[in-house]
């Protein structure tokens, strides 16, 4: 990294094209729902890709903090290598889960003991999810490849992988749309699969200079990275990420066990995709956070630029949600039928702060991820997941609501919980940089 003072200009500029990425992602779920929205049976279609989709975002948890790992772990071609062996290993693992689930009883089972889905959508949703199979191996490649482009400073060409997937996505998108003959959750299933490839393809591209520039020939000092270190700094983070995520089917047990199953079930993908757009921005923050945090100065002014970070997304989200724009968006772009736009503004509303507690979320994740403190990150999913839990299931027996909105709610306070906690956890952390001699690197 340069060594010239950080400014809110240079962490906006190396910020930005994270976020780009992140937004571009994002955007690829709005296409998804408002394609299968046109498609026939948009309701029973966009309730079973909203399972299969939580369920391959499950299988695919742990690989999700490669980026992470590929910033701050990356230092010569020794580490390299030993993160991509381990990619290797857990690529192939995860889609071994991942066809042992859609080829077998295990996935009936799941959806209708577990889960409550109703009948009519399991096996759509499971083809669906087969088809889904490259989905874990070529995410778990392009984020070790995007993560070492991030560690080399590089952050301007991360969203043209995405570009690359989103390309892709789209070209099966509209190929899908002008047939009109398969199913949107199939279509949908196909477009996510052909693009995380092209994204992986596109991500490998851009990283060989950097591998080939300053990952080959003779290690440098200090790049050692046993599988033992490897593993206590990933493990932590990828139960981070896995049990993060078993918040999706938790939200979709909740969806189908509440008042108005169905209607649910259609209307969450689009409110959480809506709601990624928010989130997507803060949750790129986190890799600006590990990559830039140094010192006392760096933390200074990184710690003013997440401030009004958090309050102008929060601001915009709030804006977007309770003016027109909100009916607009979920009429026209996500081509929903009038009387589920409606349904759908409402849990957009009691997620205003979501987006911007995903700032501060990141902050914090990036200072205990600078002190290589990882498990205090897992211990706070752990207090979101298990506020979901209470929160969802204690509003389902107190109040007879659609179970968006208890969907909604619940949500909102598991990720305040979990910020809560990590402000918590890293404050002590924090105050080795308010110290006039504070250390840029402090021991686990």
């Amino acid at each position: 990294m340069t060594t010239q003072p950080l400014t809110q200009r240079r962490i906006f500029w190396f910020w930005l094209p994270l976020a780009a990425m992140w937004i571009l992602m994002a955007v690829e779920q709005p296409a998804l729902a408002s394609v299968m929205a046109r498609l026939s049976q948009p309701e029973r279609n966009l309730a079973a890709f909203g399972l299969t989709f939580s369920l391959a975002l499950f299988v695919e948890a742990p690989v999700i903090m490669l980026l992470t790992a590929g910033t701050a772990l990356v230092q010569g071609p020794r580490s390299y290598r030993r993160l991509l062996h381990f990619t290797h290993a857990m690529a192939l693992a995860l889609t071994g889960l991942h066809l042992l689930l859609a080829l077998t009883p295990l996935y009936h089972l799941l959806l209708q003991k577990v889960i409550g889905a109703p009948e009519e959508i399991i096996e759509l949703s499971r083809v669906s999810f087969l088809l889904m199979t490259p989905w874990t191996g070529a995410i778990a490649y392009r984020r070790l490849w995007q993560g070492v482009l991030i560690r080399f400073g590089r952050t301007q060409v991360v969203p043209v992988t995405i570009a690359a997937r989103l390309a892709v996505s789209a070209g099966v998108l509209g190929f899908g749309l002008f047939l009109g003959r398969f199913p949107g959750a199939y279509v949908g299933a196909m477009a996510l699969s052909l693009g995380v490839i092209a994204g992986a393809v596109s991500a490998y591209l851009y990283a060989r200079p950097c591998i080939r520039g300053h990952l080959s020939g003779p290690a440098p000092a200090g790049d050692v990275l046993s599988y033992r270190e490897l593993l206590r700094f990933y493990v932590p983070l990828a139960l981070t990420s896995l049990i993060t995520l078993t918040a999706q089917p938790l939200l979709s047990t909740g969806l189908a066990r509440g008042p108005e199953p169905l209607i649910s079930l259609a209307v969450w993908p689009v409110v959480s995709s809506f709601l990624f757009l928010g989130m997507s921005i803060g949750l790129s923050f986190q890799e600006a956070v590990v990559a830039l945090l140094q010192d006392r100065a760096s933390y200074r002014e990184l710690h003013r630029f997440t401030g009004r970070l958090a309050l102008g997304l929060s601001g915009l989200f709030l804006l977007a949600a309770a003016t027109p724009f909100a009916h607009w968006w979920y009429a026209e772009v996500y081509g929903l039928a009038p009387d589920l736009v409606g349904f759908a503004i409402r849990p957009t509303l009691i997620l205003v702060a979501v987006p911007g507690l995903s700032v501060l979320i990141s902050w914090q994740r990036g200072i205990l991820i600078h002190f290589k403190r990882t498990q205090a990150i897992t211990q706070s999913v752990v207090t979101s997941v298990l506020l979901l839990f209470l929160a969802m299931f204690g509003l389902m027996t107190l109040v007879h609501l659609p179970g968006a909105l208890i969907a909604a709610s619940a949500l909102a306070l598991s990720r305040l919980g979990e910020w809560g906690y990590l402000w918590w956890r890293s404050r002590p952390l924090e105050g080795a940089f308010r110290r006039p001699q504070a250390v840029s690197v402090a021991a686990d």
